[in-house]
């Protein structure tokens, strides 16, 4: 468990806009900063930072918090290891109580499995540099691939030692149970039950979440009768080769500074261009590109530069993952090497500006690399240059946006030697039969607010309407303060005290843990602290926190404005804008008190005592029309 005294010191340390910068390309706007929302595919940016307020909030899905908050939603993180993450960025320790075996494996499946895979890595990292068998073969086959010491501990590679179950009983000695390494895929079992170290005599390549967790292992092996020379974790609770990407958590930062990614085969492509200085690259880890990939990508640009190998397995890979990009709605360049050569080998023949020059210089346009793979130009038959142009026209369709794909016709129309129209029209044709996922991902996600957004017509609606008023004033303005006949009150005051004193209680169950926090805050500290209200552990309250001071243009300081509030020293207008919401807000309690009682009324159900009830209530609600009919904000 981690202590409070921690927990405050994470949250004074966080700066909401340095943990939001490491997963979002930001941009200074105002006092604010802007983004594309990492949890919906937009093309206007509708994500806002605000670093005084300590707040994110998206405009666009709704989605809204602190720092903490948006490592738990972009990670799937709970509570505690979101705390960790931020901890770790801004060097604060943790001191926890130490857990037993016991107590381990009470944690959940998916935490045993972090604790072991993290073990793992500093195991094979131990062997690499303080063992004979480490230092001679794996330090000695990495520096013999042109690694430095530094880019080697930087990547966290490690070696797995020869002796059978080696890391196995070490990990036994250390606590871990057996069934919790099978599972994280780090140890098996043969046919006679006899278990094994996976990663036996190989070079370790650690693969790491988005965050930097350890959640993988790519092992090269040394033994020639090994069944495979490249080996993979299996897909554990953690590790889903589909949805990660290497190196991506040492280079988001760099892709996001560059607006580029570059795209390789290969660890070792990864590794060397980094050294190399090109530290915007990441690897699809052994397999086909895929759309949650792509989408990890997307969080910090929309430019990427595929180099894959030019054989013909890399080829194809190459016009899949072009197709993939542009679905997305991402621009796709694609760079080759000279025969023979790949990113690995050919990063360390020339020096980091060369490199960088080669890869700018060579990079070419989707359409471009396509006409010169498939040797447009070159070709004699009809068949197969109406083959390719319809192979082309197809991936030109795949783009989403209508004038992206008309200027492409405009552009390329006179290199496929066809006419502007006529190319217009097949990629028109072609587009019909195409379904682009992340326009349907899109009109879903439009299509949910739809369904999901509140009828405000009812009276219980009105009500729960006026119930977010009181809090949105509270939480803004509590701390305000005026003047009344000679006397000082405060928003907060006077709110909890007219509806103390009227015995009323917000129906919203949600609504009402929020007023009940900030009765307690002044009970305790004497006035409404925002960050703490923002900041609690009940993530309920705080993203409701969140999205009562960000509204549209609260965050982007014109919202008094928008709701005729004027703060500071004006004191009589802060009056009577806070009388005509307790108004407005005990008009809708009575209108839904009527509503019940002419019910009863209509079918005959309501007694005597009721009708007089009814009666009373009326008046009282033509009263409080008239008032707030008159001109009191």
């Amino acid at each position: 468990m981690i202590p409070q005294e921690t927990i405050d010191k994470i949250f004074e340390a966080a700066r909401v806009e340095e943990v939001i910068g490491d997963f979002v390309n930001l941009k200074k706007t105002g006092v604010n900063y802007k983004g594309r929302c990492p949890f919906h595919d937009e093309k206007t940016p509708s994500f806002v930072v605000s670093p005084t307020k300590g707040i994110y909030k998206c405009f666009g899905c709704g989605k809204g918090g602190n720092s903490i908050m948006f490592i738990q939603d972009i990670q799937g993180a709970s509570y505690p290891e979101a705390l960790r993450y931020v901890a770790e960025k801004y060097h604060i320790e943790i001191i926890e109580r130490l857990l037993t075996p016991e107590q381990e494996s009470k944690l959940s499946a998916k935490e045993s499995q972090f604790i072991a895979t993290k073990f793992a890595s500093d195991y094979f990292q131990d062997i690499l540099w303080n063992s004979k068998e480490g230092r001679t073969i794996g330090l000695g086959y990495f520096k013999e691939r042109g690694f430095s010491e530094e880019t080697i501990k930087t990547f966290k590679l490690g070696y797995s030692p020869k002796k059978q179950n080696s890391f196995e009983n070490a990990a036994i000695k250390a606590g871990y149970d057996r069934s919790i390494l099978i599972d994280a895929s780090l140890i098996g079992e043969n046919e006679n039950g006899k278990s094994y170290d996976k990663f036996r005599e190989r070079t370790i390549f650690p693969i790491h979440s988005y965050s930097g967790k350890v959640i993988g292992f790519g092992g090269r092996a040394f033994n020639p009768e090994a069944k495979s020379k490249y080996l993979n974790s299996g897909e554990t609770l953690n590790y889903d080769k589909s949805k990660v990407l290497y190196g991506l958590y040492l280079s988001k930062q760099e892709i996001s500074k560059a607006d580029r990614c570059f795209i390789v085969e290969g660890y070792t492509d990864v590794i060397s261009m980094h050294q190399n200085g090109v530290k915007n690259v990441v690897s699809a880890s052994g397999t086909a590109l895929g759309e949650h990939q792509i989408s990890l990508i997307k969080r910090s640009t929309n430019n990427v530069t595929l180099l894959y190998d030019g054989d013909t397995a890399g080829i194809k890979a190459t016009i899949r993952s072009i197709d993939l990009c542009l679905k997305a709605e991402m621009n796709v360049r694609i760079a080759s090497f000279p025969e023979g050569e790949d990113p690995d080998s050919y990063s360390k023949k020339l020096n980091s500006d060369e490199f960088k020059e080669y890869l700018d210089k060579n990079a070419l346009n989707f359409v471009d690399y396509l006409i010169k793979i498939y040797n447009l130009n070159g070709q004699k038959e009809p068949e197969r240059i109406i083959e390719i142009k319809k192979k082309i026209i197809l991936s030109i369709s795949e783009i989403p946006d209508v004038f992206s794909r008309e200027e492409y016709c405009k552009i390329y129309h006179s290199k496929l030697d066809v006419s502007e129209k006529a190319l217009l029209e097949q990629v028109t044709k072609a587009r019909r039969m195409v379904k682009s996922k992340p326009i349907a991902k899109i009109s879903k996600h439009s299509a949910e607010i739809k369904k999901t957004s509140p009828n405000k017509n009812t009276p219980k609606q009105k009500l729960q309407k006026q119930e977010e008023e009181i809090l949105r004033l509270l939480i803004n303005y509590g701390n305000e303060t005026f003047i009344v006949d000679n006397e000082e009150g405060s928003v907060a005051g006077m709110i909890i005290n007219e509806l103390r004193q009227d015995k009323i209680e917000l129906s919203n169950e949600e609504y009402h843990k929020l007023y009940n926090r900030i009765i307690d805050l002044m009970s305790e500290i004497g006035f409404i602290d925002i960050q703490k209200l923002i900041n609690d552990s009940n993530s309920g309250l705080s993203k409701l926190t969140v999205d009562l001071i960000a509204q549209p243009h609260s965050i982007s300081d014109n919202w008094q404005k928008r709701h005729n509030i004027i703060t500071g020293r004006e004191d009589e207008k802060m009056q009577q804008t806070t009388e005509k919401a307790i108004l407005s807000l005990k008009k809708e309690i009575v209108d839904l008190q009527i509503i019940e009682l002419q019910k009863k009324l209509k079918i005959g159900t309501i007694s005597d005592e009721e009708i007089k009830t009814l009666s009373q209530k009326t008046k009282i609600k033509t009263t409080i029309a008239k008032i707030l009919g008159r001109n009191i904000g």
